[in-house]
């Protein structure tokens, strides 16, 4: 037996007041043809019973859905424990629900494609009014895709394209300094990179900051790749030549890959941080509660999940100019145990 639902309606405040559904729905609405004492008994009527607008059914008189997007290129469990994407995606539905919006996130395994394809079949079905994208490739091509469908989008990363579209832009070359610089102060006379997927635009910028600014301080650079994960980071930790100076340190894309990174370093053997440092791109409870505690960049990343969030609503209501850029502030250092910094 399918339970009534008890949320006021028109009709609830139009049968209290003895008055027509229509006098209601012009008073809430604030139009002509209802007299101002009529309409300051509906208002007081509505706020008593608790009435709120339908979300719902103003989006379709506005001939919108009322909801955005967000398409994930990953398995499900992965990012159930993956810190960076969970706090941006909580930021990302926190911005759009205050705007009245619900967010509808979708999981794809088939690469770009796959992603373009729901894309579509949103369009198709005028289910999303805009989508947030993430994780842009240097090649992408679902910024084209999203213009031919006239969907309104905004992107997390740092894509440069003829399209029309919000985004957030991240301070990749500060934060490498402050890196790179950090590990040079502790001592560490070696740098071994431990990036994510590479055909990532942000992941391809980091490493050719990394190497330039190790270069420019006289110290070698190696680096490997994977996904974000803890099995990944321990992959590439192994494989990596820890021969590459005296004092190396590694330096992380995420706290998953440096949890991989030290726990092949205890495996091993190797003392950290006084025999190898370890930094991680991305700080979260975990980096701050493994022992020792990493040492990384606080990025904020619920902060540029609300900031894409909220300019694509802007954008969508035509709040926001085409085009609009937000450019996040310089990350900070956590000083942890894994480079001595405490």
């Amino acid at each position: 037996m399918s339970r009534k639902s008890t949320r006021p309606t028109v009709a609830t405040i139009a049968r209290d007041l003895g008055i027509s559904p229509a006098t209601v729905s012009y008073a809430l609405n604030d139009k002509p043809g209802v007299s101002a004492a009529m309409r300051e008994r509906v208002l007081v009527r509505a706020h008593e019973v608790g009435w709120t607008p339908h979300s719902g059914a103003q989006a379709l008189r506005r001939g919108r859905s009322g909801n955005v997007g967000l398409v994930l290129i990953r398995d499900p469990q992965e990012v159930s424990r993956e810190p960076f994407y969970s706090s941006v995606t909580a930021g990302i539905e926190s911005a759009t629900s205050a705007h009245g919006y619900e967010l509808l996130i979708r999981f794809v395994q088939g690469g770009a494609d796959a992603e373009s394809d729901v894309f579509r079949t949103w369009a198709h079905q005028r289910r999303v009014d805009g989508v947030v994208l993430l994780d842009i490739a240097e090649d992408d091509h679902r910024p084209a895709v999203l213009e031919s469908l006239n969907m309104d989008f905004s992107v997390l990363g740092h894509y440069t394209g003829p399209e029309s579209f919000a985004k957030v832009m991240t301070a990749e070359a500060d934060d490498a300094r402050t890196v790179v610089e950090h590990i040079v102060e502790r001592g560490y006379d070696g740098c071994i990179q431990l990036t994510g997927p590479e055909q990532f635009a942000h992941e391809r910028s980091r490493l050719e900051l990394l190497r330039s600014l190790c270069q420019e301080h006289g110290i070698p650079h190696v680096h490997a790749s994977g996904p974000y994960t803890i099995d990944a980071g321990l992959a590439a930790f192994e494989a990596s030549d820890l021969q590459l100076s005296s004092r190396p340190a590694v330096v992380a894309s995420s706290d998953l890959l440096a949890i991989g990174a030290l726990r092949g370093a205890l495996r091993r053997g190797i003392a950290v941080p006084e025999q190898l440092g370890l930094v991680s791109w991305d700080d979260s409870l975990i980096a701050e509660l493994t022992v020792p505690a990493v040492t990384a960049l606080a990025r904020r990343p619920f902060e540029m999940g609300h900031h894409a969030g909220d300019l694509l609503v802007r954008q969508i209501e035509g709040a926001e100019p085409p085009c609009t850029v937000l450019e996040v502030e310089p990350a900070s250092l956590i000083g942890r145990e894994s480079t001595g910094a405490l």
